[in-house]
């Protein structure tokens, strides 16, 4: 049983494990209608920063628990405030640099902002989900 279990977690591990693609590559079958693009851009935005706040409240609870475990002494909640309020700062200063240096149409750097912004946020959430 040892052993199947053992050949069983290899045979997962051994899977190839494939990234999500970019947020513009996933909103390409709109890739002549900017209007339909934009609002498929905006909606994955908006689910990944729905599933940030989840990922979020999740911190924020564990970060309170410690802090009761604690007596406070970490400071645990104020420091994910801390952490978070700076990273959105960060989020939003990067995807405007990153638009800043396209010399491209006005719908282009819209889509990079929102595509970076998806993709930043995204990987914040997995971030806060894995700690």
């Amino acid at each position: 049983m040892l052993i199947e279990l053992a050949a069983g977690y290899l045979l997962v591990a051994a899977q190839p494990q494939f990234e999500q693609p970019r947020p513009a590559v996933e909103c390409a079958e709109f890739l002549t209608d900017w209007p339909a693009r934009r609002s498929c851009l905006r909606g994955l935005l908006s689910d990944a920063e729905d599933a940030l706040s989840d990922a979020e409240g999740g911190a924020r609870d564990e970060a309170r628990m410690i802090d009761v475990d604690t007596g406070g002494q970490f400071h645990a909640a104020d420091r994910l405030e801390t952490a978070q309020t700076a990273w959105l700062a960060y989020r939003d200063a990067e995807c405007d640099r990153r638009v800043a240096l396209m010399f491209i149409s006005e719908q282009s750097r819209e889509e990079i902002g929102l595509d970076c912004r998806i993709s930043l946020t995204r990987d914040r959430t997995r971030e806060l989900r894995e700690m």
